[in-house]
């Protein structure tokens, strides 16, 4: 029987997805603005084309911005839209947005063809919890099903995605007059994270949410997702349905990262498995990175962090024979990215793959990594003299890709050392480059 004081049917589809400028914006209110792709780093483009097929909203911390992916999933032909009607940031609260969803009606003329809509929007920075409401057609499908007499309903369907797992992404459906429900996620017996959802209407209508909560690192692989309801008529919180969870994966904290200007690149490095945290949850973002570093992380961006490695190319430095650099380098070889003569001419008859690479270097290996040839001419930083002839035409080209950037004052500092935080971010510029 369905309750006057309210009646909820709580559905859950559990995810792992991860809550890491531009100039032009469709809307803008406050402190949120919706974007268009091209308007945004190419890292976070990547991010975008990554997710948008898979309904549910995703989060990505970017430095001083949060970026918020909300997508519908794949539809059979054009004509759904989505509207951001409006989102609510108030500090101490979670962060609200509300999305009216539209699908093509039986006689509308649309293009027959697969798309994918979504909304990228932009967000403060922080760790609220975002919680998106939507009205209008159906965002969970129109093949699921509801139990009129439920009180809360929990599907125990999980689906883990090991390359965004956090926050957790909460979906469902509520029946209510005028309701308050808690959803509590449990690591075993600690409490990894709470949120609230209150829905007030008119009448028992059907209204459907996704919330986004960000939760600690587990300690254990199986928890628990418990809902609980308000009784309206006695205060009491009820509890009345959970479901088991299961972490596929866990993601390292890296809280050193949070708020740096490289943010998202290092976080989608982590999951693209390119690079890695430390074993303490630190990134480390300003330390220097070695000559073998950063081939395998070019390596590895490009054929996985277990490449296929052929053993018929000679490798043209000694002291690389042996050496745990030495199957990426092969591979860089067989794959034509770096002649052995070039590579000569640059680091003489040894590597030095334990020596920190230097900026000039590192211009080098992206350059034949991204298919460049080099230049021929000096570029025009206000230190080019610094750079070694050999290298010049490479920094050059390297430059003109957008794959590398100077400083504020006109430098490029050929000389210094490669932070990792640079290093991960050039990667992604190099694997942009590969795609064109």
């Amino acid at each position: 029987m369905v309750r006057r004081t309210m009646a909820i049917l709580l559905a859950i589809v559990l995810f792992l997805s991860l809550g890491f400028g531009g100039a032009l914006a469709q809307e803008e209110t406050g402190d949120w603005e919706v974007m268009d792709a091209e308007d945004v780093p190419g890292e976070i483009a990547a991010w975008v084309e990554d997710n948008k097929e898979q309904r549910g909203i995703h989060l990505l911390a970017a430095g001083d911005v949060r970026y918020l992916l909300i997508a519908w999933g794949e539809k059979p032909t054009g004509g759904y839209t989505m509207e951001l009607v409006d989102v609510e940031i108030t500090p101490g609260e979670p962060i609200r947005a509300h999305v009216e969803l539209e699908a093509p009606g039986p006689d509308d003329i649309v293009t027959q063809a697969l798309t994918y809509p979504h909304k990228i929007v932009s967000l403060p920075p922080g760790n609220e919890t975002v919680m998106v409401n939507f009205t209008g057609d159906e965002w969970l499908g129109e093949d699921w099903e509801k139990d009129e007499d439920a009180i809360i309903e929990m599907d125990t369907t999980m689906l883990l995605d090991d390359r965004a797992p956090n926050p957790l992404l909460l979906e469902g459906r509520a029946r209510v007059y005028e309701a308050t429900f808690r959803l509590v996620v449990e690591d075993g017996h600690y409490h990894l994270a709470e949120d609230m959802l209150t829905t007030a209407t008119a009448g028992p209508e059907w209204a459907e949410f996704a919330i986004a909560v960000p939760y600690d690192n587990p300690t254990n692989p199986f928890g628990m997702v418990i809902a609980s309801y308000e009784d309206m008529e006695t205060g009491e919180w009820v509890e009345e349905a959970n479901v088991p969870l299961e972490f596929g994966s866990v993601s390292t904290a890296l809280a050193d990262v949070s708020g740096h200007w490289s943010e998202a690149s290092v976080r989608l490095g982590v999951l693209a498995r390119f690079i890695d945290g430390y074993p303490d949850g630190t990134f480390r973002p300003e330390r220097e990175v070695t000559r073998a570093e950063f081939l395998k992380m070019l390596v590895t961006s490009e054929a996985g962090p277990e490449p296929t490695i052929s053993e018929d190319v000679a490798v043209p430095f000694t002291d690389v024979e042996g050496h745990w650099v030495e199957p990426y380098m092969r591979w860089a070889l067989k794959a034509d990215w770096m002649p052995s003569g070039e590579l000569e001419d640059a680091f003489g008859a040894t590597f030095g793959p334990d020596q920190v690479i230097l900026r000039q270097e590192m211009a080098l290996l992206a350059a034949m990594a991204a298919g460049l040839e080099e230049t021929g001419e000096v570029p025009g930083f206000t230190d080019a003299d610094q750079i070694i002839p050999a290298l010049a035409g490479w920094v050059d080209a390297a430059a003109d890709a957008e794959l590398l950037q100077g400083y504020p004052d006109g430098t490029f500092q050929p000389l210094s050392g490669l932070r990792r935080s640079e290093a991960v971010t050039v990667v992604w510029r190099v694997r942009a480059a590969q795609e064109d």
